[in-house]
């Protein structure tokens, strides 16, 4: 009685494990033409800013053009685009 419980258990947690491997893999699937930044993607044509300083306001900016991160010039508080991967 007790073998046919864990054999349950035991095929319950495999279901539970190959389900979340396929949705993680799944999530990880970079769109076409996207550029990599820190865990996250950035579409392609879209300008983003990364090492804000929020004392100072001033970012930096990059641009994504077929999957290559391409810097741009620094920006100044509202005129600073997303966080990249944020």
């Amino acid at each position: 009685m007790r073998a046919v419980t864990f054999v349950k258990i035991a095929l319950l947690a495999g279901a539970v494990a190959l389900t979340s491997i396929s949705a993680a893999s799944a999530k990880t699937a970079p769109p076409p033409g996207s550029c990599a930044y820190g865990k996250s993607y950035i579409a392609t044509g879209t300008f983003c800013s990364y090492s804000c300083d929020a004392t100072s306001q001033w970012c930096l900016q990059q641009g994504c053009f077929n999957s290559v991160s391409t810097p741009a010039l620094p920006c100044y508080g509202t005129f600073c685009t997303a966080k990249c991967g944020g």
